[in-house]
Formats: structure tokens, sequence, C-alpha cells
């Protein structure tokens, strides 16, 4: 038997509970964040991206000394001579220096691949940053989905808990079995669990989005937005976009740099190289007061011949370097080629959640109208309590498929930008 009263009990518990929960947020400054916000904060403070500016420094800087090559090379010295012989006393002191200088074809490719480098670093760290704002952008749709989701559990205990006071209400005034009673309180507490481990799961992912955005873990974070203010357009197509693939960018750049390889191999192989140096001495012996000076200009010239022997490493060495052309000439055909495929099927994934929001939009109204009219038929004793549940379930079970559907569509669009390489939000909007 149970004979508390279930009405100003609970109403006096649930006001204390609300006093406590309001002074605790009193005390905190929640920080609100919106979907941009986010991504500007990520792309200021993420450390991924901190690493990647640090290596696209190190590659500008090699581009712009990769000429240093034909810097000339300069020598100096002094040197001091004291024979030790003791019936002679004359020594002698120097002054030396050497200026020398290499021209090679190399210096050519040199500067040719280094330019190449910093090119494809460039391509990298926007990829790296376009890759680090996809994954802002999912994590934020993501913890949405999450909390509207929560909202919908709340929504269905704090329903479950009105059905199970409304039960015990009823069976104090001796209108309701003892078991309705029961059936209500199991299926009202066996949803408490659930909230709370939702809860803890959007908590920990809530962590993880602010390492991601490169915030400190105490900030207190606030999303603001809803899955249902995301909208896109009824037709999608890349009809009308120029596509521009970061990898297939790449793959362009890496096959210059291959063709750029060949050229350098074929220089190392039949191109002369040539050495100019300046050297100048001056030497003076003591104690006669000699002074000699002496300087030269050498100038030369070396051109391979092993490269002309196929057998040769050098020539080896263009072959291998034409090989690596053809390589990247194919890789280069095959992702143009897997690029389209993965365009269509990002379409085809896009339109197919269009028309599944389409039906799960009124799947909602349909569960709700019938939890609605099964409500009242059990306020009226024509329907039992577990078709009222089922009732309820099904409610539920259509909202949070629909919230689903909606954050399936999100991805599918967000994937469908990163392929096509144009901005984030260009298809898909607030």
């Amino acid at each position: 038997m149970i004979f508390y009263d279930g009405g100003r009990f609970f109403g006096l518990r649930r006001m204390l509970g609300f006093i406590v929960i309001l002074s605790a947020f009193g005390s905190v400054s929640a920080e609100t964040i919106t979907i941009e916000d986010a991504v500007d904060y990520a792309l200021k403070n993420n450390v991924s991206i901190a690493r990647s500016e640090i290596t696209l420094a190190a590659v500008k800087r090699e581009k712009d000394t990769s000429w240093n090559s034909v810097s000339p090379s300069v020598t100096a010295g002094a040197g001091f001579t004291l024979p030790t012989d003791s019936s002679n006393y004359d020594y002698s002191y120097n002054v030396n220096a050497a200026v020398s200088l290499s021209l090679s074809p190399n210096l050519y490719t040199s500067v040719k691949a280094a330019e190449l480098a910093w090119e494809q670093g460039k391509i990298s760290f926007e990829e790296a940053v376009r890759s680090i704002e996809l994954s802002v952008r999912q994590t934020f749709y993501g913890l949405l989905y999450e909390k509207e989701n929560i909202a919908l559990q709340e929504q269905n205990l704090l329903m479950a808990k009105r059905q199970y006071d409304n039960n015990l209400a009823k069976y104090n005034l001796g209108r309701l079995s003892e078991i309705d009673v029961f059936s209500a309180e199991v299926n009202y507490k066996s949803k408490i669990p659930d909230v709370e481990n939702s809860r803890i799961i959007y908590e920990n992912d809530l962590s993880s989005f602010k390492r991601l955005l490169g915030m400190d873990s105490s900030v207190e974070l606030e999303l603001t937005g809803s899955l249902d203010d995301y909208k896109v357009p009824d037709e999608v197509s890349a009809d009308n976009i120029n596509v521009s693939s970061s990898d297939i960018r790449l793959l362009e750049s890496q096959l210059l740099s291959a063709r750029n390889s060949v050229t350098d191999a074929r220089f190392s192989a039949y191109a002369p190289s040539l050495t100019a140096g300046w050297s100048w001495r001056n030497t003076w012996t003591e104690p006669e007061g000699v002074s000699s000076d002496s300087s030269s200009i050498t100038l030369s010239a070396q051109i391979p011949l092993d490269g002309y022997l196929p057998w040769s490493q050098k020539a080896v060495n263009v072959d291998s370097a034409k090989d690596s052309v053809r390589d990247y000439e194919l890789q280069l055909q095959d992702a143009r080629t897997s690029l389209m495929i993965e365009i269509d099927s990002a379409i085809r994934s896009i339109r197919q959640s269009q028309s599944s929001i389409t039906y799960r939009l009124a799947n909602v109204d349909l569960a709700r109208k019938s939890y609605e009219m099964t409500e009242l038929a059990y306020n009226s004793g024509t329907q039992d309590l577990l078709t009222l549940q089922t009732a309820n379930t099904t409610l539920m079970d259509a909202q949070v498929s629909l919230k689903n559907e909606i954050y399936t569509l999100i991805t599918a669009v967000l994937n469908f930008e990163k392929l096509t390489g144009v901005p984030f939000g260009t298809i898909g909007t607030n």
C-alpha cells in the first residue's frame, strides 16, 4: 500500500530543487557559442593548426633560401712559422683568403623543387584547416543532437512522472488499482538512468569539443542553435560548382615535382658544372723583412660522361624519375574518377535524407496524435496503461528518429562541401 501524498510533498521538493539549481547557475557564468563562433575560435587556438603553421613556416624558409647553393664560399686565415733549428732564427707569418663559386644546372631544379614544396605545403595547410573546421562543425551539430535528444528524454521522463502522479492520486482516491500505480512508477523510474547517462555522455563529448577548439576545460560552454534551423536546398547538385579538391591539387603539384625530378636527374647525368675560385696569400719573413704576395684565379668545367652509359647509376636515376611521373599520372587519373564517384554518392545521401525527413516529420505528427488520443482514452477508462506507455514510446522513438535523420543530412552536406572544396555553409545554412 502507498499512503504518502504525491501532491504537496512533491511540489515542495520540486520547489526546493529549483532553488538549488538556480543558485548553482547564478554562481557560474556560461559562455554561449554559435557554430561560426566555434569555427573562428578553433582556427585561432587549435593545437593542430598551430603545429601546421610551424611546418608551413619551415617550408617557406626553405623556399626563400633555395638559391643558397650559388652563394660563394669565402675563407680567411692566418699562420705563424717558427723553425725549431737553433742555428736559424728566421720566422714568418702569413694571411690568406679564398673565394670559390660553383655553378650547376641543378640549381634551377633545386629552386623549382623548393617552390613546388612551398605550394604543396600551402595546400596541406589549407587541408589541415578545413579538416579542423569540418571536425568542429560535425562535433558541434553532434552535440546539438545529443542536447536535443536529452531534451526529448527529459520531456518523456516528465510525461512518465506526470502519469505516475496522476495514477498515484487516483489510487489514493480508490479509483485505480495498485498494479497500475506500480507499473507507472516502474516506467517512470526506469527512464531516470537513461537521462543521466545521456547527460554524462554529453558532458564528456563537450569536454572533447573544448579540446578541439583549444579552449580551457574549466570554461562553462553553452551551445546555441538547433538542428531544426539547418536549411538545405531542395535540389543539391555539383553542376554549377567549381570543384576544387585539395587532394587533386596536391597530386597535381606532386606530378610537377616528379617531372622536375626528371629534369634534375638529367642535369646530374648530362649537364656540365662550372667552378670558379680566387685565392690570395701574403707572407712576411723576419728578421730579413722579406714580404711575398701571391694570388690566383681558377676556372674549371666538368662534364659527366657516365650518364651516357645506360647501365650507369645516373642513367638508372633518370629512368626511375620517369617511372615516378607515370605513377603520379595514374594516381591523378584515379583520384579524379574517385572524386566524382564520391560526390555523386554524397548527393544521393543528401537526397535520401531529405526524403526520409519528410516521412519522419509525418510520423512524428501521427505518433503525437496517437498519443494524445490514447491519453484521452486512458483517462476515460477505455484504454489500459500499457497501451498509453506504448504510444508514449512510439512518439519518443519518432522524435528521436527525426533528429537523427536531420543530423545525418547535416553530415552528408558537410561531406559534400568537403569533397567539392566549397566553403562550409555554402550548401547548408543555419
